[in-house]
């Protein structure tokens, strides 16, 4: 039997559509009073207002059974319109952040604004008037249902939503309470509390910090300005992380914190890239001890710390001797293994609060600190060079350098750290030329030599760019014949004030500054020209030796000078002998090998120059097309005088290099003795005062004009 229908009751619902204009200007001065509310534009305040009475209106006027009617006044029934209003408007006013106070704040002043404007209008019965109440009374009260259903749902969902996002991230999430407890943990912070984290405070998951961040929540707590930190933290597995944090208060309406927002960020890795980082701009990459940089600094320190104490301190410059060579020959993989295991050596020798640097290629410092006797700097000199005279092993090959050190003490030698460092440097020189493998203090007088030394090499560039080095050629006879048959260019340095500078004053200068490249092709220059111009004066080819410097030939940095050489060479064939020491061609580096198989294409000789005094090795002579050796001049000048075995040698030389198909050239000759016994011994070749100094190519031309020498 169906239920009868209520008539609608439409007075209220015209009373509201006529006068919406005046409740929504009522309502509007209650709502003003939510804090929520108070900044929001009028429009979209009052749009919600109005389309939640346009929808009470409307279902006023909708036919009502008792039943629809008694669901209705239990909250159970709903409003007519699919998408009523009022859920609109739940779901907005979450997102405009009101509370649920605030939007039940709202519905009693709808309710109070129309109720008020209703009693003061003139109504009919009462009676009827009440029914009326009633029918607005169960429709308001539902479309609050329905916005507060809305409400809580929007909320849900974005809870759900703003906890997948922080869930979603690495970043430690987290709500505490002015006391470190935790209301809220996302993910990646209940992981590494292990158990529910409403059970923990936040230091739980740092306990090592708990105190700092307590003090920390405090004072965001009181000052309600946002905190920041650093902590490190050792997780349930054992390793150690670093987080950098930050906290916020959460401030409520009345102005009151009582919980905090944070978050806490992994920045170990970042950690580990700013330690590299540092790490690569104070410490060298190949050995791991401090680079220049750092040595600078901690010097400096030392200085300043020397400079209060009663102690000295002592610098040390060491460069190792016969790197280079190892490089060359073995490749630089192996001088790498070389410097590492060097820097373990003199890190052995040395106390912790001593510094071991590498400043350069193969150049190292140490710097000792709180030196009270300069006995012990000089036990421990020999203690390192001993060390590094000690044969490396690598990669299965036995290598073998020493070193030479340079000593410099401050205070008695210098005040400032640069200073010293040149002070060391220079004694470091003198250790190396005066033999290698040895230390050497320094002394005014050292300094005054590199002084000379700098000027030197200014000097030299200037030569060399003003066109200062001539060329002069000594004659090569043959002791058979007594006639000159070839030339040595020697290079000479004359000064704009005329005097005459030997190599031997600047040729290890120019080696050291790697100015004997230029040096060595410009001699080339001259001397291809030359020969060819005494091949016609003699109508046959003539042989001009030049010499190649073992820095010149063995460097890899001059790739571009080997070139122009070449095309020269290439054109004069075996008109120019190339004189090498030993020491080239026991270098068994690719680049070597190159330089010299190009020669012996271009038809260019070899001569080894000074042969006895170093290796002497006959395998490489078996190796190499070699076409002549050098007596060197140390055997002639004491073979008839004070050393009879260098006749011996002499001998010995002589008659190997015939039967390997070799010819033999006898520097130093200065009498008539010495040249009659290579003569006798059977030496081919001879050259020496005896028979003329080193001389300008006119004056060559007229020795060879001459006839015999």
């Amino acid at each position: 039997m169906n239920e009868p229908l209520h008539k609608p009751e439409a007075r209220i619902a015209r009373f509201i559509r006529t006068n919406l204009p005046a409740i929504l200007q009522h309502w509007d001065e209650f709502a003003r009073t939510i804090p929520a509310a108070r900044h929001m534009p009028a429009e979209r305040l009052r749009d919600h207002a109005a389309g939640i009475l346009a929808a009470i209106a409307d279902d006023l006027d909708q036919p009502q059974s008792a039943s629809e009617q008694a669901d209705k006044a239990r909250g159970h029934a709903k409003l007519h319109q699919a998408d009523t209003q009022a859920e609109l408007h739940g779901t907005g006013r979450m997102n405009d952040g009101f509370s649920a106070n605030d939007t039940v704040a709202e519905f009693r002043a709808l309710r109070a604004s129309v109720m008020r404007l209703w009693a003061d209008a003139d109504h009919a019965a009462a009676e009827l008037a009440n029914d009326d109440l009633i029918r607005f009374n169960e429709s308001i009260d539902q479309a609050l249902s329905e916005s507060l259903q809305a409400y809580f749902i929007e909320k849900d969902e974005v809870t759900h939503r703003f906890d997948t996002l922080l869930s979603s991230t690495p970043d430690l999430q987290y709500i505490v309470d002015v006391d470190g407890n935790i209301l809220y943990a996302n993910q990646a912070l209940a992981r590494l509390l292990g158990t529910p984290a409403s059970e923990h405070r936040l230091a739980d998951f740092c306990p090592g910090y708990a105190a700092q961040l307590g003090r920390d929540l405090h004072a965001v707590a009181e000052t309600r300005a946002t905190g920041r930190g650093e902590l490190e933290c050792i997780l349930a597995d054992g390793t150690t992380h670093t987080y950098r944090y930050i906290l916020m208060p959460v401030i409520n309406q009345d102005g009151t914190v009582d919980a905090l927002t944070g978050t806490a960020r992994n920045i170990s890795e970042l950690k580990a890239s700013e330690a590299q980082i540092l790490r690569n701009a104070y410490y060298d990459s190949l050995t791991g001890l401090p680079n220049r940089i750092l040595f600078r600094e901690r010097l400096e320190h030392d200085v300043r710390r020397a400079a209060r104490t009663e102690f000295a301190l002592a610098l040390l410059f060491i460069d190792l001797d016969g790197f280079k060579e190892v490089n060359d020959r073995f490749g630089h993989d192996t001088g790498d293994l070389l410097l590492q295991q060097c820097a373990q050596r003199l890190q052995a020798c040395v106390r912790a609060t001593d510094t071991v640097a590498r400043i350069g290629g193969d150049e190292f410092t140490v710097i000792l600190n709180e030196v009270s006797r300069i006995a012990f700097v000089e036990v421990l000199v020999c203690q390192i060079l001993a060390e590094l005279a000690r044969p490396f092993s690598i990669a299965g090959k036995e290598v073998r350098v020493s070193g030479s050190i340079g000593i410099t003490v401050c205070p008695q030698d210098a005040h400032q750290s640069e200073d010293l460092l040149r002070n060391a440097d220079q004694a470091m020189f003198v250790a190396k030329h005066a033999g290698r493998n040895r230390f050497s203090y320094f002394t005014p007088d050292i300094r005054d030599s590199a002084w000379a030394r700098l000027r030197v090499i200014d000097e030299l560039r200037q030569a060399l760019a003003r066109c200062e080095l001539q060329v002069h050629y000594q004659p090569i006879v043959d002791l058979a014949s007594n006639a000159i048959v070839k030339a040595e260019a020697l290079v000479r340095w004359r000064r704009p004030d005329g005097t005459l500078v030997l190599p031997q004053q600047f040729i290890g200068v120019a080696e050291e500054t790697g100015l004997i490249g230029e040096i060595d092709a410009w001699v080339l220059s001259q001397a291809v020209p030359c020969a060819m111009r005494l091949g016609e004066l003699t109508g046959a080819p003539f042989q001009i030796s030049v010499n190649k410097s073992p820095a010149g030939f063995m460097s890899r940095l001059i790739g571009h000078t080997w070139d122009e050489d070449m095309a020269l060479l290439d054109r004069v064939g075996a008109r120019i002998a190339v004189e090498i020491t030993e020491g080239v061609l026991l270098d068994d580096s690719p680049g070597v090998r190159d330089k010299l198989a190009r020669l012996q294409r271009a038809g260019v000789q070899f001569t080894i120059d000074d042969f006895g005094i170093g290796y002497s090795s006959m395998a490489y002579l078996n190796k190499f097309k070699v076409d002549f050796l050098k007596i060197d001049q140390s055997f002639v000048k004491d073979m008839l005088t004070t050393n009879p075995n260098s006749q011996i040698f002499a001998e010995t030389i002589i008659a190997m290099a015939h039967r390997l198909g070799l010819k033999v050239i006898a520097e130093g000759v200065e009498t008539v003795g010495q040249r009659d016994w290579l003569r006798q011994a059977g030496c081919d070749y001879a050259q020496g005062f005896l028979f003329s100094p080193a001389t300008t190519e006119e004056r060559f031309a007229q020795l060879l004009q001459a006839g015999a020498a």
